[in-house]
């Protein structure tokens, strides 16, 4: 599936709109879950911090170890994807597009990893390729790359 990345943007751009709109407003994060294997987050977002209850509340999940940035920021990275989540809740997303940046990086990773364990090249040169057409950053790009190298060098 060839997605373009210009169509989605950065958690930090949809917060900072956010505060924009809701300058009185409330972010917070919560662990739901942590344990050897993953992590849980919950965001819950007030548009008034006076208001008794969250205006929308979400989650995200990260595999701890599942990717490069998921080695030594998991906990960062879900609390990041959980607040872009409720974010996208609340109508900050552009174009109609749920997930944010982030989340969509992590798609083209998760087929890239599939091909790499299956030691399918053909399979990650497609990935890369359509990486590339979507305008994947350049981590992503990277990351994807790394993953073809290895499977070369075996």
């Amino acid at each position: 599936m060839a997605w373009n990345m210009s169509d989605y943007e950065p958690v930090a751009d949809r917060i900072t709109r956010f505060w924009e709109k809701y300058p009185a407003g409330r972010i917070h994060t919560e662990i739901v879950l942590i344990n050897e294997q993953q992590v849980v987050v919950k965001a819950s977002i007030w548009r008034d911090i006076a208001e008794p209850l969250a205006s929308t509340i979400d989650f995200a999940q990260e595999t701890i170890g599942s990717t490069n940035i998921n080695k030594g920021s998991f906990l960062e990275n879900c609390a990041t994807s959980a607040i872009g989540r409720a974010l996208a809740d609340l109508g900050f997303s552009p174009k109609g597009k749920r997930p944010s940046l982030e989340e969509m990086s992590k798609a083209w990773l998760k087929d890239a990893e599939a091909a790499h364990e299956v030691k399918d090249l053909a399979g990650l040169r497609t990935v890369y390729k359509q990486a590339i057409a979507g305008k994947a950053d350049t981590d992503t790009l990277a990351q994807i790359a790394k993953l073809a190298e290895e499977l070369k060098a075996e």
